[in-house]
């Protein structure tokens, strides 16, 4: 799924970064905006399991509250429609509807 959104934002001529460093964890993608820089993971079905999902809204959170806006992107299986509608997303996060 990173894959094909990688291809739709190059497509889209929209800068952004993927796995990017931060102090606390890696994001997928990472778009340095004025203000409140985003990231955005996209998760699939290890991400659905309730352990792995604790852990993933604790630290999201913790980069909440440094100063990040996160966006969660969760699929199970990949489709053409899923991968539109996170790329709508993504842009929408942007303000680039």
């Amino acid at each position: 799924m990173e894959l094909e959104l990688t291809f739709e934002l190059q497509e889209g001529r929209i800068s952004y970064q993927t796995q990017v460093e931060i102090p606390v964890t890696t994001a997928d993608f990472y778009f340095p905006t004025e203000g409140r820089p985003l990231i955005v993971f996209v998760d699939g079905k290890v991400h659905l399991k309730t352990s792995q999902a604790m852990k993933d809204e604790d630290l999201r959170t913790l980069l909440r509250k440094r100063g990040y806006r996160v966006l969660e992107l969760l699929y199970d299986s990949y489709s053409e429609k899923k991968r539109d509608q996170f790329y709508a997303e993504i842009l929408e996060s942007l303000g680039k509807e």
